[in-house]
């Protein structure tokens, strides 16, 4: 018995990863979550990991992740089958990774990666869609010196708002002594609009579609790191067709080990490239003659001034509001440069400390979108935003 239980023992392994810390930004109208109250939730998170090999070629994986910010309630990210073929061939169906970003796999492993919290700029536009129900194959070979990894994927994605069907994903990583390239594209051409709002607005307001739209995503990476220099950079292009955001992102991070401790510097920005869809004069020409003004008085539902809930704009919204609304949390024209310090408290323990300038501009950016819009011309263009956060595996 003690050596049947010392074999499942070497079958079975349990990992896990946390991160504890705290968040503060010097303006009310939330950006990414955080605002001036202290925020100990929004980054927090704990993970477990188990792996379940039945033989040399068989296994079985799953994630559990607790998030701060859902309250704590714990969620599925990965439980999938995989099945190594051999001469690198493996495949995986269930619950797995959407791979569209350089560093998907290491989305909720704060240790994994130098920052307190991921360059949202580019990873906020697909964390809803950050895993999808599906299968891929994944096929590693050595090319000379180098490894390299293709990776095909096919699946299905959603949440509250959108739900996007027959994803078919791709990537492809070359990787050599001191660096690693990673170029990936994803598409669907079958993205459906399921929220009622948004259905509403995109729809009724600016007339486009709402269901079996086409949406790609594009990201290319790089990061070298022979030792004491650290420098990764991404950059990604998400496009959508109708009045559904397309954007540009990227960021470049450059730091320096010396001992236990890695000072570090990031440069990111992200814009949208399709402002002119979402502008009000679409709305106007669509249902009020090209009258702007007239906006203001027309009640989406139908054409009445908003006069029963004049306290709460948004539970009967204008289609001024409405449009203003949907501007606020699609177009972004944002810059941010972070300046952070790693401590690596002990082996699998790193205390981080990052300090975020931002500039929206004229547009909102991450700034929560129905506050920002009701704020008009007194909404904020900036903010600063700290954040410390304690990651750890075990």
């Amino acid at each position: 018995m003690n050596k049947r239980i010392a074999e499942q023992d070497q079958k079975f392994r349990v990992n896990g990863f946390a991160s504890f810390g705290l968040s503060l930004g010097d303006e009310e109208i939330e950006y990414n979550g955080v605002n001036d109250e202290v925020n100990f939730s929004r980054f927090s998170k704990v993970g477990v990991q188990m792996s379940f090999n039945m033989d040399a070629n068989n296994s079985v994986v799953t994630q559990l992740v607790s998030r701060g910010e859902n309250e704590w309630n714990t969620e599925a990210e990965w439980a999938y089958f995989k099945h190594n073929f051999g001469s690198g061939l493996s495949g995986k169906i269930g619950r797995i990774r959407l791979p569209a970003f350089m560093l998907s796999e290491f989305l909720d492993v704060g240790y994994a990666v130098p920052w307190a919290k991921m360059p949202n700029e580019t990873y906020n536009s697909l964390t809803p869609f950050s895993n999808m129900d599906g299968v891929d194959i994944t096929y590693n070979t050595d090319i000379g010196d180098m490894s390299a990894t293709f990776q095909l994927a096919y699946g299905r994605s959603k949440d509250s708002q959108y739900d996007l069907k027959d994803i078919l994903a791709s990537n492809a990583t070359l990787q050599g002594d001191t660096w690693t390239a990673r170029i990936a594209y994803s598409l669907s051409n079958d993205v459906n609009i399921v929220d009622e709002d948004i259905q509403a607005v995109v729809g009724s307001l600016y007339g486009s579609d709402v269901e079996k739209i086409k949406g790609t995503f594009t990201s290319i990476g790089f990061t070298y790191d022979p030792g004491d220099i650290y420098f990764t950079t991404e950059y990604a292009r998400l496009e959508v067709d109708g009045a559904v955001v397309d954007a540009d992102s990227a960021y470049a991070t450059l730091g320096y080990r010396m001992g236990q401790f890695m000072p570090l510097i990031t440069y990111a920005m992200t814009t949208s490239e399709d402002d002119e869809e979402r502008d009000l004069q679409v709305i106007a020409d669509r249902l009020t003659g090209g009258n702007l003004a007239a906006l203001s008085a027309a009640d989406v539902s139908g054409g009445t001034s908003p006069t029963d809930n004049d306290s709460d704009p948004f539970e009967n919204p204008s289609l001024n509001l409405a449009g203003r609304a949907f501007q606020s949390e699609s177009d972004r024209d944002t810059t941010r440069i972070g300046l952070g310090l790693r401590y690596d408290m002990s082996p699998g323990t790193a205390l981080k400390v990052q300090y975020d300038i931002i500039d929206t501009g004229d547009k909102a950016g991450m700034f929560e979108s129905r506050p920002y819009a009701a704020a008009g011309s007194s909404a904020p263009d900036s903010t600063n935003i700290l954040t410390i956060t304690i990651d750890t595996v075990f």
